[in-house]
């Protein structure tokens, strides 16, 4: 069986794919700090939060209208149905978008490896062993993905449970300061971090019709319980830390750090180990959505060697973020990445959604 033709018979629940996006949200909620939610009043961003994924439902607006009633084809095989050769542009800007929150995200782990934890090996080694495990899975198939999704998930649970249990003792509301001290100015920088770091919008537009059930309600609870999840994160930092959060780099891997368990001694380890798991669930998602796109542009035969230039580009970029600060200034930059969401997640579906009701017309006619 061809590629195209068997990923378009590959079928995941609505739970599962939002399950996976969950776990994709923690790879980046827990790489927050201050220097990129825009303040040191970390309260702020559980409000920003909040306005974030009010905005992500006008976001994801265009996504529904795009793909109609129906949603049995991604946004990018509309965009070649609809506009030709020149919709080819939709799914190659899909996939260079996927590479590019890829090897932000893998980026952001090998800085977090070289400057926090300073292993005694390489940490470009430890980020190419992700990405070829991510690889894998892409080549394995969404429902593969899917079902590790659903296992890291229920680690994700046990372990996020065991530290914020621990770290509880140690919240003193002493340490709590209050909201908007310093102004609006850090909420907005806050709404704007968050949708540039979701790429749940792409995702859908991609994945979208290999999914079954009510997907609309995935959704909403995918925005319920990710607000739940990064609001907890940030309450337990800010009551803590204090304001020691705001001079660490990773201040949810100090709050892990700080918390002990006679058994498992600190648990950073247990934090290290949720990021590399929630960091392969969302590489392959993100690689996985790249075959799409290229089967959406070859038509019904994949090119699979296009699915690893994607991931050898990925991993490139990674390196390229991790070692060079001019990179990080430009690749990690929130304004950047907020534009990259905006348009993957709204602007490309607007155009295929503006396409199609032209296409309509003119038959009408």
């Amino acid at each position: 069986m061809k590629g195209g033709a068997a990923m378009a018979h590959t079928k995941i629940s609505s739970a599962q794919f939002f399950l996976a996006m969950f776990v994709s949200r923690t790879v980046v909620t827990i790489a927050l700090n201050a220097q990129y939610t825009g303040g040191e009043s970390l309260l702020d961003s559980i409000f920003s939060y909040l306005l974030a994924m009010g905005a992500g439902v006008l976001i994801a607006l265009p996504l529904w209208l795009a793909m109609g009633r129906e949603q049995g084809q991604s946004v990018p095989r509309l965009a070649m149905d609809t506009l030709g050769r020149a919709g080819g542009l939709v799914p190659l800007g899909y996939a260079l978008y996927f590479v590019l929150v890829g090897g932000t995200s893998l980026g952001m782990f090998q800085i977090f490896l070289m400057d926090t934890v300073n292993p005694g090996f390489s940490a470009g080694l430890v980020v190419a062993a992700l990405g070829a495990v991510a690889l894998y899975g892409a080549l394995k198939g969404l429902e593969t993905v899917a079902r590790c999704a659903t296992c890291v998930f229920a680690v994700l649970v046990l372990g996020c449970g065991l530290v914020f249990a621990m770290a509880a003792g140690r919240f003193d509301t002493e340490n709590l300061e209050p909201l908007f001290y310093q102004g609006l100015g850090q909420t907005r920088q806050g709404v704007m971090l968050f949708l540039a770091r979701a790429s749940v919008f792409a995702d859908m537009a991609v994945l979208l019709p290999q999914v079954k059930g009510r997907k609309k309600l995935g959704f909403a609870g995918w925005m319920a319980g990710t607000t739940l999840f990064v609001g907890s994160v940030i309450l337990l930092i800010a009551g803590c830390l204090g304001r020691y959060a705001y001079t660490q780099n990773f201040p949810v891997y100090v709050l892990a750090s700080l918390s002990e368990i006679r058994s498992l001694q600190r648990l950073d380890a247990v934090f290290t180990g949720i990021w590399m798991m929630g960091l392969i669930i969302k590489l392959s998602c993100d690689l996985y959505a790249c075959r799409v796109c290229f089967t959406a542009l070859a038509g019904e035969k994949e090119p699979k060697p296009a699915l690893w230039a994607a991931a050898a580009l990925t991993l490139l970029l990674a390196w390229a973020t991790a070692g060079s600060r001019k990179a990080q200034d430009l690749l990690l930059n929130t304004e950047f990445l907020f534009w990259c969401t905006v348009v993957s997640g709204a602007g490309l579906p607007l155009l295929v959604w503006l396409g199609r009701l032209l296409r309509g017309r003119r038959r009408e006619k």
